[in-house]
């Protein structure tokens, strides 16, 4: 019997799915840590993005610009320690180098 008014599809308000690969290893700790919260694996999953709060999730962009930001860093503390002189070109560099690594660990 067809119930009146809208069909199920059209009041749900989570109308997105997303398709995952998961390692078997990786599944197994995401159904074992569903299974202890006491709610399915998509409750699961919801709840932690809800409260990720905007964390940083580690890329390999964000460590490849902190890698190059410390290189140029130290550079610049070397020559500073044997009393070279340090150009404004290299200062200039290591700060748009820190600006860029903001700007990925924010995105």
């Amino acid at each position: 019997m067809k119930m009146p008014g809208k069909p199920g599809s059209e009041t749900r308000y989570r109308n997105h799915v997303r398709t995952t690969r998961w390692s078997d290893q990786e599944l197994a700790y995401l159904t074992e840590l569903a299974h202890y919260s006491g709610c399915s694996v998509p409750e699961l999953l919801r709840r932690l993005v809800c409260r990720a709060n905007h964390q940083i999730i580690i890329s390999r962009d964000l460590v490849y610009q902190v890698t190059r930001l410390g290189t140029n860093v130290n550079q610049i503390a070397k020559k500073l320690n044997s009393e070279q002189p340090v150009s404004a070109d290299e200062l200039t560099a290591a700060y748009q180098q820190l600006l860029k690594a903001v700007s990925v660990a924010r995105s």
